[in-house]
């Protein structure tokens, strides 16, 4: 059990960070000056930008639980 805990923790925080990068990506192309941009196409990189940034908290709430699960399992 407490294996799998471990090895859950260690994929969410892997898929964490890189939702992260993504984000990052995405914000890039944002703020970064593009002769072809629309509003669009603005508002569709600020929206993945920010749904990128909600799944990363997630995955570190999880991250967060899992941890307390694993310190009440070897109490």
């Amino acid at each position: 059990m407490e294996k799998e805990l471990q090895k859950k923790m260690a994929d969410y925080q892997r898929f964490g960070f890189i939702l992260l990068a993504v984000s990052t990506f995405f914000y890039l192309g944002l703020v970064l000056p593009v002769e072809d941009k629309n509003f669009i196409q603005s508002i569709t990189l600020g929206i993945a930008s920010l749904t990128c940034l909600g799944f990363t908290a997630l995955m570190y709430n999880v991250v967060r639980k899992c941890k307390v699960q694993l310190q009440e399992i070897t109490k």
